[in-house]
């Protein structure tokens, strides 16, 4: 597992909705769990895009909000469809915003 990994989403409620996970957590933990942002096609919904990580994927705008998180079993997960290392910077200042005043 790795962190800025994304998923195909395999979970039914919200699979019509938000098509892939975003993996957000730290490799470091190692819980059997993972923390994945929703991620859904950019402008279904208003972005705020302070706690947004907007990124292309096979010629589409996605959206990945640090305010819609689950933790989901690692078995959940299949192969990770693409590796986002990219948006690093931006997860942080997010996460940044998002907990720190």
């Amino acid at each position: 597992m790795s962190r800025l990994s994304l998923y195909k989403n395999h979970l039914k409620d919200l699979v019509g909705s938000y098509p892939f996970l975003l993996d957000i957590q730290n490799d470091q933990i190692q819980a059997g769990t993972r923390i994945v942002a929703l991620v859904r096609k950019s402008g279904m919904v208003a972005d705020i895009s302070i706690t947004t990580l907007k990124f292309s994927y096979a010629g589409e705008q996605y959206s990945a909000s640090l305010l819609d998180l689950l933790t989901i079993s690692e078995r959940t997960l299949s192969e990770p469809l693409a590796q986002l290392d990219h948006l690093k910077a931006a997860l942080t200042n997010a996460v940044d915003f998002i907990f720190v005043d």
